[in-house]
């Protein structure tokens, strides 16, 4: 990063000096009087070390000089003409300059031009018209792509007026609100303050994308140096570092022809062929393979994993003709990258060597996989081509997880593969019959249960080892959640939830809230109670199952004690909120885990709190209503988890609609002298599953009936206000310059008589505008109840 970081920051501190011309600007078209310049002119005009003051423009006459400030003032008109024509002419003649002298030439007389407008201009215009001109233009700027231009000469130029002495990549908020907004946020100017910032944001990301292709220019120039190695090792870290965060996203699709190329840098250059980069080159071979099957081009990344390793064995032969380095070493990075290239050879040949030959019409015969479960290893092909292929424990499991894996799908995404191949599915449950036999087989105990050591599966792999890690087991379990093997699920969760209170360390104790959570929303996925295709584990002892030591984990906490029902969604509910809001923020469970948890319990809750009656005749009965019905119970456990965990890691418009409810709660609990209309539904029984069921012995209630009505009032404009901020932050986020957002339209059906129907979108931005006036509007009536209970 620190390269890309330099290439794009260097345009960002390049004074206007750099951008003025070092001799006469060439004839500039005659429709452009900003163009229309002398040599004389243009000298005078460029930018010096002078003060603005002491500029002869200062002597001229201000724009108020000529009347009032509108679109007569004669000033305000010659800048917008001027203005108007510069602009016209980036348009018409961007196009024209292909050669990069031409290029260079255009930028060059675009930039001085602009350079002379605002100097010209700047100091007789009035300085709320000048700011605003200064985004307006540089809005246009981007729209052409010309984000360069925009950042110094328009952004750069409008956040100028703020004395900054801090470092934005360390100041805190309050140092940022003091520097940027000294007058608040109420001012008038705090609007183009936040447009200017955003917009030199966005600038700065586009030219660091355009830097990358600088990046792969210095690479390429360097490659033949082999003095300049080091550029090519630097340069391939920065592009697998972007890459990697790229992948994460899901956007490997992007990233696969930079890697490639980094990959073909390091084969390239004959000092990072040593034994020493192995191990890196490995690494790269391994994200293109990954890149490959993320894209679904499995055949691609099995072939490219056959290439390198082709590549690492001639290098092997290459070193056994001259030992240089010590056997030993060069064993361990030989024996790491071979298992990282046959691990991602097996992840397609153990479907493929399975799939029907279409030119054999003789059906195979299937083998009985849960009779093969009783026989000893190897009982399956999968198997056999594990130990064809693997010589160790650690890494046969590697191999299962990987090709289990799928990066397209989400934890909570149950299901078995889709696919219309038996030979397929045969295979996945085969996968994970292995993996249960060598838990067993590497890590049972002398008392039967399962343990871990506390090294990676990779450095075990590396060394050879017989045994698995418990981050492996973990994700194991996970992998056998998301296929629904529920058997195998649940016995071993139950044991690795044992391990994992026994330990101490950070990691440990969110792999165990993770594995907490699975556990309590199985019943909600498994409704029909399946088991799976694979036996539980065997050294499962009765009583051990994961969902008991759940119940012994979660019932200790006082939320659940006050709940009083046993339905699924509840108890889940209550796992959620011990788990994140009882949890200090480094042992906080994972965000895919927590993000789905939240979108399923709120769809369930929905419907729920749909059904409360919030008009009530008599204040006192509607208080006892809401302290006993378990949706609003729900509703503010949700509301807890979402403002505990990160706010902007979770879909904005669940969280407005759970503060909206929520506060409208809020504000009939805290407004005791309301008077309640009659309604005519009729009331809920009793019996009908809506109440907590408190225990007599227990006093505990809802914790927000606890606080007096000016704080309930309080506490719903600081959640509305949340709210509001959130929706600012996500569309600022998805804004794009004209204004739209990339992801908020409303769609609607028209009937086509030849295509069907169609979607087109209509009102863009409707539903998100609507939900924001919703929630300033549910601010406001709280904000005048709130003044009248502290009158």
């Amino acid at each position: 990063m620190a390269a890309l970081d330099s290439s794009s920051t260097s345009p960002v501190t390049l004074s206007p000096t750099s951008l003025s011309p070092t001799g006469p600007p060439p004839t500039p078209p005659p429709t452009s009087n900003a163009l229309s310049k002398s040599p004389l002119e243009s000298k005078d005009s460029s930018p010096s070390p002078v003060p603005r003051s002491a500029c002869l423009e200062n002597s001229l006459p201000l724009a108020v000089f000529y009347g009032p400030l509108d679109a007569k003032n004669p000033l305000l008109a010659s800048c917008e003409r001027e203005i108007r024509e510069l602009l016209g002419f980036m348009k018409r003649k961007k196009a024209l300059a292909i050669t990069g002298q031409q290029k260079h030439e255009f930028h060059r007389l675009c930039a001085t031009s602009l350079f002379n407008i605002w100097t010209k201009y700047a100091p007789r215009l009035p300085a709320a018209y000048y700011n605003e001109k200064l985004l307006k233009v540089g809005d246009s700027l981007c729209e052409m792509k010309e984000y360069k231009l925009a950042l110094l000469q328009c952004y750069g130029r409008y956040l100028q007026q703020f004395t900054i002495n801090f470092d934005e990549n360390k100041a805190d908020v309050n140092q940022f609100k003091t520097a940027f907004f000294p007058k608040g946020f109420g001012d008038k100017t705090a609007a183009h303050t936040f447009h200017a910032l955003s917009s030199k944001n966005i600038c700065k990301y586009e030219l660091v994308c355009d830097s990358d292709v600088n990046l792969r220019l210095i690479m390429q120039v360097a490659l033949p140096q082999e003095h300049l190695c080091w550029i090519i090792f630097n340069g391939t870290i920065y592009i697998y570092t972007i890459c990697r965060k790229l992948m994460i996203i899901g956007q490997s699709s992007k990233a696969l022809e930079y890697l490639l190329w980094a990959s073909m840098c390091m084969e390239c250059s004959v000092p990072l062929l040593s034994v020493r980069y192995l191990t890196w080159r490995a690494t790269l071979y391994t994200a293109v393979c990954q890149c490959y099957y993320d894209c679904q081009a499995g055949i691609h990344g099995e072939a490219f994993a056959r290439r390198a390793l082709a590549k690492i064995d001639e290098l092997r032969q290459l070193e056994l003709m001259s030992s240089s380095q010590s056997q030993e070493e060069s064993r361990r990075h030989y024996r790491e990258a071979t298992i990282k290239m046959a691990v991602m050879i097996f992840k397609r040949g153990v479907f493929e060597s399975r799939r029907k030959s279409k030119s054999v019409f003789r059906p195979k015969i299937r083998v009985n996989l849960r009779e093969a479960q009783t026989l000893p290893w190897p009982r399956t092909v999968t198997e056999r081509l594990l130990d064809e292929m693997l010589d160790s424990t650690a890494s046969r499991f590697l191999a299962v997880l990987e090709t289990l894996s799928d990066s397209n799908r989400r934890t909570l995404q149950t299901g078995s593969i889709v696919t219309d191949e038996v030979e397929v599915r045969d295979v996945v449950s085969e996968l994970f019959m292995a993996g249960k036999e060598l838990l067993i087989m590497s890590n049972t105990g002398a008392d039967g249960m399962l343990d871990f050591p506390q090294t990676s599966l990779l450095q075990l792999t590396v060394k050879g080892k017989n045994v698995i890690s418990i981050d492996a087991a973990v994700k194991f379990v996970k992998l056998a959640f998301t296929y629904e093997e529920w058997s195998l699920f649940d016995s071993l969760a139950g044991q690795l939830i044992d391990f994992l209170q026994r330990q101490d360390d950070p990691e440990s104790k969110k792999a165990e809230k993770d594995l907490i959570l699975l556990v309590a929303i199985e019943p909600l996925i498994n409704i029909k109670r399946n088991k799976g295709l694979v036996f539980p584990m065997e050294n499962c002892k009765e009583g051990q199952s994961a969902q008991i030591y759940v119940k012994k984990i979660i019932f200790h906490d006082s939320c659940v004690k006050t709940s009083g029902y046993s339905e699924d969604i509840f108890h889940l509910a209550a796992t959620l909120y011990s788990c994140v809001c009882d949890s200090p923020q480094n042992v906080q469970p994972d965000k895919e885990i927590v993000v789905d948890m939240i979108m399923f319990l709120w769809q369930k809750c929905k419907l729920g709190i749909q059904k409360i009656n919030m008009a009530r005749s008599d204040y006192a009965k509607f208080t006892q209503k809401i302290s006993s019905n378990k949706w609003v119970y729900l509703l503010w456990q949700i509301n807890e988890v979402i403002h505990c965990y990160k706010m902007e890691d979770i879909d904005i418009v669940v969280v407005a609609e759970v503060t909206l409810r929520l506060s409208e709660i809020l504000e009939l609990l805290g407004n005791p002298r309301r008077k309640f209309k009659k309604s005519l539904e009729i009331p809920l029984r009793k019996g009908t599953g809506d109440s907590l069921g408190i225990s007599r012995g227990n006093t505990e209630i809802l914790p927000i009936l606890k606080k007096k009505p000016v704080e309930q009032l309080f506490l719903a404009y600081e959640l509305l206000d949340k709210a509001i901020d959130g929706i600012n932050l996500n569309c600022m986020l998805t804004a794009l310059p004209n204004g739209s957002s990339v992801i908020d339209h409303c769609y609607a059906k028209y009937a086509q008589d030849i295509d069907g129907d169609i979607c087109k979108p209509v009102t863009p931005n409707n539903f998100m505008m609507d939900l924001h006036l919703e929630l300033i509007q549910a601010q406001h009536h709280v904000a005048v109840v709130l003044l009248d209970q502290l009158q």
